[in-house]
């Protein structure tokens, strides 16, 4: 390759200026005088001003990854991480403001809050009364139809008697398996008549063995002193000894015996007196959930 004269002129001229160790100001009086303007060590051409600065950007970059910075942008995410998890651990440890009985608002487990503690207006330990009656209807111990019959024949009467929450009674009634305390909402509230008698003024209380008023008014608010189906102790616990009807179902129900509840009782004998044939005729008690 031929270098052109003037490009080989401004070469050596800068190198013997550099050699001598001129000034600064004479390199640039030479520069403006002679038109020269680059200046290189190589024949091959130029340095280009982009390729300098790649080079030096890359020069500057790779310590930095290595030494110091580096180091520190690692300790920051860890940093980072650290907040991280602690904050997650603040939000799991905090979650949501438990309910509070008392404020005025129906929250979790609540059935109302009526904001005081005026006893008998309905709103006991922020759990609404319970409704208690005993079915104005008789079945036969082995046609209930299980615990789920029993418990559709309560919202059955409960609806046509246009009570509120009439799709939440149930029966209370046992099986060998299944305990009525264990399938009914055990609720703080007080337990109530059709008439605003109070049966008791909580479950604590309901399964005491001794109640305040008998539980002989039906869903119409009409007496009816009657034996009761139960199969259940005045506990809550199934009653020991009998065969609650076949689990008060009409095929396996047939000759075998369930225990009765006196529903003229306030003492244990309100859940459970004696066992009784299944192909006998007997209301049942129904409890608001």
């Amino acid at each position: 390759m031929r270098i052109s004269r003037k490009r080989a002129l401004s070469t050596a001229v800068c190198a013997g200026l550099m050699n001598l160790g001129c000034t600064v100001e004479m390199i640039d009086a030479f520069i403006a005088e002679h038109n020269v303007t680059e200046c290189s060590s190589s024949d091959t051409g130029p340095i280009e001003t982009t390729g300098t600065t790649g080079t030096s950007s890359g020069s500057e970059e790779s310590p930095e990854s290595d030494g110091t910075s580096g180091l520190e942008s690692s300790t920051s995410g860890s940093e980072s991480t650290g907040t991280g998890t602690e904050t997650g651990s603040t939000t799991d440890t905090t979650g949501p403001p438990p309910a509070l009985c008392g404020n005025g608002i129906v929250e979790g487990e609540e059935s109302c809050d009526d904001g005081n503690q005026i006893p008998g207006d309905g709103c006991q330990e922020c759990a609404r009364d319970s409704i208690v009656f005993i079915t104005s209807e008789s079945y036969k111990g082995n046609e209930l139809g299980g615990l789920w019959g029993a418990d559709q024949r309560c919202r059955n009467l409960a609806g046509k008697a246009g009570l509120p929450r009439a799709q939440t009674f149930r029966a209370w009634l046992s099986t060998a398996s299944m305990s009525a305390a264990a399938r009914l909402i055990n609720s703080p509230g007080r337990y109530v008549l059709i008439n605003g008698l109070v049966v008791a003024q909580n479950w604590n209380a309901l399964t005491s063995g001794t109640l305040e008023n008998p539980i002989m008014v039906d869903e119409l608010s009409m007496t009816n002193e009657n034996a009761v189906w139960t199969g259940t102790l005045s506990n809550g616990d199934p009653a020991p000894g009998t065969d609650f009807c076949g689990d008060w179902d009409a095929e396996s129900g047939l000759d075998k015996f369930a225990g009765f509840g006196a529903s003229t009782s306030v003492d244990a004998t309100w859940s459970y007196f004696e066992p009784a044939e299944c192909l006998g005729a007997a209301p049942i008690y129904c409890i608001e959930q």
